[in-house]
């Protein structure tokens, strides 16, 4: 009579704890987000966060990094994206170190700002092409 009682507890607590993994597992970490027609995610704080989002790279066409001159990411950098002729199509007030976008192809000026520095970068994403930008900050003091 004992042992059925462990064993049974021992089922129930097992099944209750493999209830509880179910929802992590369903729910990705991170979401995409959308603004207009551009398809973005951005995050990266933790590994956990950073092999989610590299494993979803070759979904996006636009790739920018944030980090400080020692190499450690940096987060909170406001992005604005706008075509060459000057019409904003993205805005993000803070982005995570990785940022990922899907944009039609063409050529784009990036505009990026962390803790009062700016930083502007031209890019071409062409059909089968993608951009890959890394945004350097001083160093966090």
């Amino acid at each position: 009579m004992v042992s059925f009682r462990i064993t049974r507890n021992v089922a129930v607590i097992a099944s209750m704890s493999a209830a509880l993994c179910v929802p992590a597992l369903a729910e990705p970490l991170l979401q995409p987000s959308h603004q207009g027609n551009v398809t973005y995610i951005s995050g990266g704080v933790g590994l956990d966060e950073q092999n989610a989002l590299k494993a979803d790279a070759h979904e996006y066409d636009l790739a920018i990094s944030n980090s400080n001159r020692a190499g450690q990411f940096t987060t909170g950098t406001a992005l604005t994206i706008d075509t060459t002729g000057g019409r904003s199509i993205l805005q993000v007030s803070k982005t995570g170190p990785l940022f990922y976008a899907q944009l039609p192809p063409g050529n784009y000026v990036i505009h990026a700002m962390n803790e009062g520095q700016q930083r502007t970068r031209e890019v071409r994403v062409g059909r089968t092409a993608s951009a890959d930008i890394h945004l350097i900050w001083p160093q966090n003091g």
